[in-house]
């Protein structure tokens, strides 16, 4: 289904600013900060979440000063949705993660199925460790089956995008990180 240019001019102009440019520089040096503390001498592979991660993993990477690999993990269940359904995998590490720390970076812990089934398959695989690394934790309410070893921002439950975070497909390289209003589906009826 296609999203109309009307539909993302609404939610870009609408929707609240959670974190500016400078606190996403602050929250990234702080996790940068906590991650180098905890796996500086581990020789670790990072995996780069797709697609959703790739923005937080370019920035991120650059102020992680000790030796890694870097990889990329691609299983989804959004798939272009603002609603998750079934795992779909289209992508795996061609790194062997046997005997590796591993460190996982994602976007955003919703739920926390996706995370957990890729941590899940990384230790599979033979890691000998595996971290999680999240640019934003959601706070639904309810008990999720992994909690993140490194969090950058807590926050509710409202749907957000930036920082590689999308809506619909679209609005990921906004800077910043925002939350769409509360109100959406009412005032998407009215375009």
């Amino acid at each position: 289904m296609r999203v109309s240019q009307a539909e993302i001019e609404y939610v870009k102009n609408n929707s609240t600013c959670l974190l500016d440019v400078k606190d996403v520089e602050n929250m990234l040096s702080r996790l940068a900060a906590q991650i180098t503390q905890q796996c500086s001498e581990k020789n670790p592979v990072v995996l780069c979440v797709m697609t959703g991660a790739v923005v937080a993993v370019g920035q991120l990477l650059p102020l992680l000063d000790f030796p890694l690999e870097m990889d990329c993990i691609h299983a989804t269940r959004y798939q272009g949705k603002t609603v998750g359904e079934e795992l779909v995998w289209k992508q795996r590490p061609v790194t062997s993660l046997a005997n590796r720390n591993v460190i996982i970076i994602d976007d955003v812990l919703d739920e926390g199925i996706t995370m957990a089934k890729l941590k899940e398959y990384c230790l599979e695989q033979g890691a000998s460790g595996c971290y999680t690394v999240v640019l934003v934790d959601k706070d639904l309410a309810k008990e999720k089956p992994i909690k993140a070893d490194f969090i950058g921002f807590q926050t509710g439950s409202q749907y957000l995008f930036g920082l590689g975070m999308d809506y619909k497909g679209y609005l990921r390289n906004v800077a910043g990180l925002y939350a769409c209003p509360d109100n959406l589906e009412e005032a998407l009826c009215q375009l």
